[in-house]
């Protein structure tokens, strides 16, 4: 009984030395654009990524981690805060044009990203990046103490990964000792342009003449016409084409290991054991590379898209472990926190969970059954082998592509699928849905706004009309003809509206915005008349690929005193504009155009950003 108390005791002050001691320091490295199935250690056969591999033998392999969306954007926000719906926290892209970057967006009190909540705690905070969105001048960056973005050109479009290991090895050997560090390390190799280190893939595809299919940065340098138009579309690709593709996106993910050999090396120089270091691996999303006809990071939700790497080692985590459990990116600040010892401050709330104890014992059992994705104009929730997505009602693309729908996932193969058969499925996966999302959705829409002081607009992409059964739903692309454009009445195009016929109804539109008086004038480009005989292709691309409005025919004063605005859009202005936005001025201020300067235009455009 004595050995037992005395037992007891001595775990009792084991246990408080380990809360009075200095907390460990992290390196948070963000794999920007890297899916989980081409990192050796969750089944690539190529030797892609020792060094991650070693790592997540040393630590924790979270198996099936999913991003809760699909592009850097609405991803990092949802990483960093633990919550499925936030505002920009990024460098400024598309200010005062996108619902998610409003100048005049309201801070949520109860949501806190990562840097501020480990600074609070009196972790030294340090940043280097290799993307010219995550920099110092935004709200992710401001509350690092050193933030370093990486010099590069414009035609590089992002930094490399070497000089970034470089500036980590110096931050982290510079470090004061004695007060932990919180190191986020920001990669960009594994996104366009993919440049080759050597000049050739090390995978290369046997008999392939790579260079008269592709650039040297690994870009398709054919079907220019087909991708002008959706830079996502692939299906002109061959399985050669296909191979490639995926060898030089290999080659990066291989390139960027060897460097963070050095960087690791480094650590372990100091911390052999990493009993003072935690190390964070994940990416804010995926890529496709082909295998259903798509390339990059479009919102299709598949699993290339969706599924990416999370590794922690180091510090108090048992070695040799592994996560089977779906986990999500909501659910990574929160189980850094638990493993680090340190709790939520009382005013801030998060909506993944703790997946460590502070132990660094997994919680058991570990993950759960469902990924949940969330941004401005979709939800949707993966379960099992199915994918259910909804979008807006009264949407566009609620019209165009049906309000709900269900896809059958196998491997990375994503079916929709349709018939009376579905409707108990979807039906179930609809509650799973609504029962995890639909109240944080209206929480966050309805206080998110403060009222603004200039002009914004808002995106045909997010309106909401009645009239949705009178609009004929025309994807505009290379292989549209003149007979689909011809038709009388409304037509969708992908990006805008617009009208044809001598006459017509007007369509009946409704905005979310802050409430007010909006003096409103559509925001569109023109369509000149149709050739009669030469020069379609020409003419379809002027009339239908711009993306920056340049006329803004007026719509009058409108009252959106109840936070929504709705009002009648004329077949007159639809004739002879491709309606894409309406811009909303208040009182006082002076219209203007929101946009991209141009040289941050020049530096997006190599990253596949803009036109």
């Amino acid at each position: 009984m004595l050995g037992r108390a005395l037992l007891a005791l001595l775990v009792l002050v084991g246990g408080g030395a380990r809360a009075l001691a200095a907390p460990p320091s992290v390196i948070f490295i963000l794999l920007d654009t890297t899916r989980a199935d081409r990192l050796s250690a969750w089944g690539n056969p190529r030797p892609t990524t020792p060094a991650l591999d070693r790592l997540a033998a040393d630590g924790v392999q979270f198996v099936r981690h999913f991003a809760n969306a699909h592009a850097t954007r609405p991803s990092m926000p949802q990483l960093m805060s633990g919550r499925y719906y936030h505002s920009n926290i990024l460098g400024a892209f598309q200010t005062d044009s996108h619902p998610r970057e409003m100048s005049f967006a309201r801070r949520d009190p109860t949501a806190a990203l990562l840097p501020a909540l480990l600074r609070d705690r009196g972790y030294a905070t340090a940043a280097v990046s290799a993307h010219t969105w995550i920099a110092a001048d935004s709200e992710l960056g401001r509350p690092f103490e050193h933030f370093e973005l990486l010099p590069f050109t414009a035609a590089d479009g992002h930094g490399d990964a070497a000089p970034l290991v470089d500036r980590a090895i110096a931050l982290w050997l510079a470090r004061v000792r004695g007060r932990p560090l919180f190191l986020y390390l920001h990669f960009m190799d594994m996104h366009i342009p993919r440049r080759l280190p050597e000049g050739e893939p090390r995978f290369a595809v046997p008999g392939y003449d790579w260079r008269a299919r592709f650039t040297a940065n690994g870009e398709p340098d054919f079907g220019q016409d087909r991708r002008r138009w959706d830079r996502h579309d692939a299906r002109d690709f061959t399985d050669l084409d296909r191979a490639h593709y995926e060898a030089v996106y290999d080659t990066r993910l291989q390139y960027t290991d060897e460097q963070l050999v050095r960087l690791l090396s480094a650590v372990r120089d100091e911390d052999p054991g990493l009993r003072d270091t935690v190390i964070v691996v994940t990416a804010d999303h995926g890529e496709e590379l082909g295998e259903d006809g798509r390339i990059e990071h479009p919102a299709s939700l598949a699993d290339g898209v969706q599924h990416v790497p999370w590794i922690v080692a180091g510090g108090p985590v048992e070695p040799g472990r592994r996560c089977t459990g779906v986990t999500e990116h909501v659910d990574v600040v929160p189980t850094l926190l638990a493993l680090l010892g340190l709790p939520l401050p009382s005013d801030v709330t998060v909506d993944g969970r703790a997946w460590f104890e502070a132990t660094g014992r997994l919680v058991a059992p570990c993950g759960g059954t469902a990924a949940y994705y969330a941004w401005e104009d979709y939800r949707a929730v993966r379960a099992h082998r199915y994918l259910f997505e909804e979008r807006p009602p009264g949407s566009f693309e609620a019209r165009c592509g049906g309000e709900a729908r269900l896809h059958r996932v196998d491997a990375l193969h994503r079916r929709r699928l349709a018939g009376p058969g579905i409707e108990r499925r979807m039906g179930r996966l609809r509650l799973l849905l609504h029962a995890r999302l639909a109240e944080r959705e209206r929480a966050f829409r309805a206080d998110r706004y403060d009222a603004p002081a200039r002009s914004f607009v808002v995106r045909a992409d997010f309106w909401r009309t009645t009239d949705a059964a009178r609009v004929r739903c025309v994807r505009v692309d290379e292989s549209t003809d003149r007979s689909a454009l011809g038709a009388d009445g409304w037509m969708w195009s992908g990006r805008g509206v617009t009208a044809s016929g001598v006459e017509g109804p007007p369509l009946s539109v409704r905005l979310e915005v802050p409430a007010g008086v909006y003096a409103v004038d559509a925001a569109g480009t023109p369509i000149a008349a149709p050739p009669w005989l030469f020069g379609f292709a020409r003419w379809r691309r002027k009339a239908f690929l711009p993306d920056v409005p340049s006329e803004f025919p007026p719509l009058g004063t409108l009252d959106a005193s109840r936070r929504e605005l709705a009002l009648e859009l004329p077949a007159a202005v639809g004739r002879g504009h491709h309606v894409l936005a309406l811009r909303l001025t208040p009182p006082g201020a002076t219209p203007s155009v929101p946009g991209v300067d141009e040289g941050q235009r020049d530096r997006l455009k190599a990253l596949g950003y803009v036109q």
